[in-house]
């Protein structure tokens, strides 16, 4: 059962991951290229999914607080 769910999860991240690989090497590819090979970026990816996913789901909570905070800040002010 719990192998079971340590793989669901690491297969849930890796797509997490893959799709906002793919979203950011989209934004950042040069005019005229014809698609992109990531290439070791999708192994890595791959491997470090859990963790990956970890980091960036904190990151963005951490800058949602931070806008919430400077927000209320601003509010105090008026």
């Amino acid at each position: 059962m719990s192998e079971n769910l340590i793989i669901t999860i690491w297969i849930l991240s890796a797509i997490y991951c893959l799709y906002k690989l793919n979203k950011r090497s989209k934004a950042t590819s040069l005019d005229g290229v014809i698609g992109h090979t990531p290439g070791l970026e999708v192994i890595m990816v791959i491997l470090l999914g859990p963790l990956l996913a970890l980091i960036d789901v904190s990151l963005t909570w951490i800058k949602i607080y931070t806008a919430a905070e400077e927000a209320r800040r601003r509010g105090d002010k008026n």
